[in-house]
């Protein structure tokens, strides 16, 4: 068993509880209402000046159909979620979340994005353990916006696809049944977050594994990653 498949089979083990860990992103949870802060895979790095990326996976539809403030969270970057009884057919249990926060590059979202810069999220659309990832610039879609001076659900909600003048803080919730070509079955998902200078360099990426599969199938779908591999591994080889 590698790495990767060992830390899956370690964050199952967390269904039911929640991580006592909780890294916060700055200034908070600016989205929605109701919404606690933490349990964020958290990155920080400078470019000139410090520019923070946050994500995490939230359980979205409870058996109620309620969403909660329960992540499953490794302390890591795992997060895992079993299938509910109040899941709608053309949605996933969980929700992706993510933030940028520039207010420390004392540059707004939007003269960065002027000056080339961008973002990028890039979601796994292949359920084994394997990774086929689609991406998207996340400020060409909606958004909620703010500072560092934004309280607790107080952004700005923004669907035109340009960031509001001055914030530097961006932040969403999104299900896997908002994305194109994203399937909905259970599996295991990786989700990446990544901000690019003008030039196409990566500056800073930070990523997060989502589980939504019971144990005893979590077998199958390490077989089927392996029996991948297999192929392109011939394939290559024949080549």
């Amino acid at each position: 068993m590698n790495l990767k498949q060992l830390a899956t089979m370690s964050a199952l083990m967390l269904v039911g509880s929640q991580s006592a860990f909780a890294a916060l992103i700055t200034p908070d949870v600016i989205f929605g209402s109701g919404n606690d802060n933490g349990s964020f895979t958290v990155t920080k790095f400078d470019s000139g000046g410090i520019i923070e990326l946050g994500l995490r996976a939230k359980l979205r539809y409870n058996d109620a159909g309620n969403p909660e403030n329960t992540f499953n969270w490794d302390g890591v970057d795992t997060y895992t979620f079993l299938p509910t009884a109040g899941t709608p057919a053309n949605r996933s249990v969980f929700n992706y979340e993510w933030s940028i926060n520039t207010q420390d590059r004392n540059a707004s979202i939007e003269t960065l994005i002027d000056s080339g810069a961008y973002a990028r999220i890039e979601y796994d659309i292949d359920p084994s353990i394997l990774t086929n990832f689609v991406s998207y610039d996340p400020f060409d879609f909606d958004a909620y916006y703010g500072t560092n001076a934004t309280g607790n659900g107080g952004g700005t909600y923004d669907n035109t696809g340009t960031p509001v003048s001055g914030a530097t803080v961006a932040q969403n919730s999104v299900n896997y049944g908002f994305l194109p070509g994203a399937p909905l079955e259970q599996g295991i998902y990786d989700v990446r977050l990544s901000a690019f200078n003008s030039s196409g360099q990566q500056l800073g990426s930070t990523a997060i594994r989502i589980n939504s599969v019971p144990e005893p199938s979590i077998l199958a779908l390490m077989g089927l990653g392996l029996a991948g591999l297999s192929v392109a591994r011939y394939r290559k080889q024949k080549a």
